[in-house]
């Protein structure tokens, strides 16, 4: 009874998953690096099409996100003219690329962990046959596990006489913290219904945006061989005051949990406790992976229920439920 008893409450937990992948529209996007030095790729969704005078412009900012996800100032540099200038977010203002490139390796010695999430650009408008002036937002923070904010920017590019487009002037607006909407886009990827099928137990959950934006609302489903059900909702949200992703759940058997998550390099920490319906404490600390769009893998580091620690559990495997066969009806064909 215990056994069965302990498994329901790790399928509770489970239904904490979390790991964000949503891509803005027309955005170079940070594909969920396993390493914050590995560099990532344009990411822009199919059904875009980039006019052939834009691409230089769309080029320059992916050589920007790969070469900041490197952390190599000097490639940065390269991205500008000799004479460029650059305000940053703070005011300080950098005179010539030397200084630009110098203005950057102080920024990466100060914040090594630093990251670019997405980079969008909202507009482009030619100047001139040889300046055009880029408008955009950059989505970042300061490490894996800080909140995200976003920052405007504006360059000013101009064409060198080899005919290569070159920042002459970047100005960085003051960051803003993203609202809670924003925040929660991370776990957008949880929306629709998720299966694990195992000897032993069945697990259904599904999610969806709260009417108003402000949440995710998941439902889960938990069948065992032996034919005992559990189930429960949860609601997932954005703490202002702990600034991290947070989660209330509550199991049809009377247990409750409290969970908040820790973006790390390759996915997401997840600490929680609650009581059991049995009014037995549960801690848990567990960690989230994704393999691909479609599947994720989750594993226990701590799982502690009452007095009794558990040892840490082989990785279990979630996909994404295929849609329903369409049945074709003889007044269809």
């Amino acid at each position: 009874m215990l056994l069965v008893v302990n498994r329901l409450v790790v399928f509770v937990l489970f239904c904490c998953l979390v790991l964000p992948t949503l891509l803005p529209t027309r955005s170079l996007a940070q594909d969920n690096a396993v390493d914050n030095n590995t560099p990532v790729e344009l990411a822009i969704p199919d059904d875009v099409k980039i006019p052939d005078d834009e691409k230089p412009f769309w080029e320059s900012a992916q050589k920007f996100l790969d070469a900041y996800a490197l952390k190599d100032a000097k490639l940065i540099g390269d991205l500008f003219a000799e004479d460029a200038e650059f305000l940053d977010e703070l005011g300080v203002r950098s005179e010539g690329r030397e200084a630009i490139v110098n203005r950057f390796s102080e920024a990466f010695a100060d914040s090594p962990d630093a990251l670019i999430e997405s980079i969008s650009i909202d507009k482009i408008k030619q100047l001139g046959n040889d300046v055009a002036l880029e408008e955009g937002t950059v989505v970042s923070s300061v490490s894996p596990q800080a909140p995200r904010s976003i920052t405007r920017y504006a360059a000013i590019h101009r064409k060198n006489t080899e005919g290569v487009w070159l920042i002459a002037v970047l100005k960085d607006f003051p960051r803003e913290d993203l609202g809670r909407q924003e925040q929660l886009d991370q776990l957008s990827w949880l929306i629709g219904e998720w299966i694990n099928e195992e000897s032993d137990a069945q697990v259904y959950t599904a999610c969806r945006w709260s009417d108003d934006g402000n949440y995710l609302l998941r439902e889960f489903k938990v069948r065992t061989s032996d034919d005992r059900e559990l189930s429960g909702v949860q609601r997932i949200g954005w703490d202002p005051i702990n600034k991290k992703l947070r989660s209330w759940t509550f199991d049809s058997a009377g247990g409750f949990f409290n969970g908040f998550w820790t973006k790390t390099d390759s996915g997401w920490l997840l600490t929680s406790d609650g009581v059991s319906a049995e009014g037995e404490s549960v801690t848990s600390t567990s960690v989230y992976k994704i393999v691909d769009a479609e599947m994720i893998t989750w594993q226990y580091q701590n799982l502690i229920l009452g007095d009794v620690v558990q040892g840490e559990v082989a990785p279990i495997t979630m996909v994404r439920k295929p849609p329903e066969p369409q049945i074709q009806t003889s007044q269809n064909q």
